[in-house]
């Protein structure tokens, strides 16, 4: 590339939207032949480009200023690369994307700019949108989380993850019926990381599947030492109810244990009305058909509706602390969380509510015929050996 080098450096790349089986080397071919028609229709005749290799060129947009002028340039590259290629009568879709950053005058390192347009790529990669931009701030954010999943994965094998207990109480009796099972991480610099630090990232990522079968495998085990009266409930992200794995990684755990599976609760949140509902909600079902209890967490927060009650395979419903906690205060909350109570007493599920923080509201739930109760007024997460001694398991 030669010329004045002011402007905006790109990287464009193409995938296949098919499997590797499904197309031949053929099709290949007429794919990267279609992508050099199309960038070139997409260029000025100022600008230039070169391949990285046959799915990816390197382009330069000359003379862009602003960013209003890169999106004009990003929205007329989706409208070129929108339909499909043809061959034969056939169809060889493609999905396009694109990492763009800035070239400042004539002594701009194209080295370091091709890899910050690298960066922007592969953010676009994971993205909803057609291109990004790269930002010395989102590159900072790129390599902390590479770096903390890279320790996140060493810490799995060194053991350093552990499980915390958090008591959940009858209403009415205020005994011990379970506990909910927190993930904690004590690091090698004798930090404990909340899940706040690290699940959404793990959840991003591989890592969340081994992750989750350690707390299940974990869990399990503690049931097995724990008196028969008592559940654990474990948080399931959304994304592993399209794993096939956590059928047999449950059912394995409770046999290896000798564990009853409805002292096992699984705790989804709403999210699984998002995307792949079915597929979902087929898994729960096999997972309620071994026995195990299923819950759906932070009720109210996300996309609450009759249906739950009428379709989705729950035995149990925790009431968000948004609205517990308020309760007392608010005549809408405390409407919203009597609604849910009688509703789910309809339908036979249970009723836990989360962020029970007084003693006040702790009776007041019990009036209103909730089941079960947590919170820090009973008690905040603890490690296994605290929550043993202080509940005399």
């Amino acid at each position: 590339m030669s010329g004045s080098l002011s402007g905006i450096l790109g990287l464009v790349e193409i995938s296949n939207g098919e499997s590797g089986d499904m197309h031949t080397e053929a099709d290949d071919t007429e794919l990267h032949s279609t992508f050099c028609d199309r960038l070139s229709d997409w260029l000025r005749p100022k600008d230039e480009y070169s391949f990285v290799h046959k799915n990816c060129a390197c382009v330069i947009l000359k003379d862009i200023k602003s960013r209003g002028e890169l999106e004009l340039a990003g929205i007329k590259l989706s409208r070129i690369f929108d339909q499909p290629h043809y061959h034969l009568g056939r169809a060889l879709p493609f999905h396009v994307s694109a990492g763009f950053t800035r070239l400042e005058g004539k002594n701009t390192d194209i080295a370091l700019a091709m890899q910050q347009a690298g960066i922007a790529l592969a953010e676009a990669r994971q993205s909803t949108t057609l291109f990004k931009v790269y930002s010395p701030q989102k590159a900072r954010n790129i390599k902390e989380e590479s770096e903390l999943l890279e320790r996140m994965q060493e810490a799995l094998e060194r053991g350093e993850f552990h499980l915390y207990y958090q008591p959940k109480i009858h209403a009415g009796y205020r005994n011990l019926i379970g506990a909910e099972a927190l993930i904690r991480w004590h690091t090698r610099g004798n930090e404990i990381l909340t899940p706040d630090r690290f699940i959404d990232l793990a959840e991003r990522n591989d890592i969340i599947g081994p992750l989750t079968w350690w707390v299940i495998k974990s869990a399990a085990f503690q049931l097995s030492q724990w008196p028969k009266e008592l559940s654990i409930a474990v948080n399931i992200s959304p994304a592993l109810l399209l794993n096939d794995d956590i059928l047999a990684v449950v059912s394995d755990a409770l046999d290896i244990y000798n564990v009853k599976p409805s002292r096992m609760h699984l705790e989804v949140t709403e999210k699984i009305m998002m995307s792949e509902q079915e597929r979902m909600l087929a898994q729960l079902a096999r997972l309620k058909e071994i026995g195990v209890r299923i819950s759906i967490d932070d009720f109210g927060t996300g996309f609450s509706s009759l249906a739950y009650f009428r379709d989705l395979p729950f035995d149990e419903i925790k009431i968000d602390k948004s609205f517990v906690q308020h309760m007392l205060d608010s005549e809408k909350d405390y409407a919203i969380v009597k609604a849910v109570i009688d509703l789910a007493h309809n339908f036979n599920l249970k009723v836990v509510a989360e962020g029970v923080h007084t003693i006040a509201i702790a009776d007041r739930l019990a009036e209103m015929r909730c089941d079960f109760l947590q919170g820090f007024v009973f008690d905040q997460p603890l490690p296994v050996e605290e929550f043993e001694s202080r509940y005399r398991i």
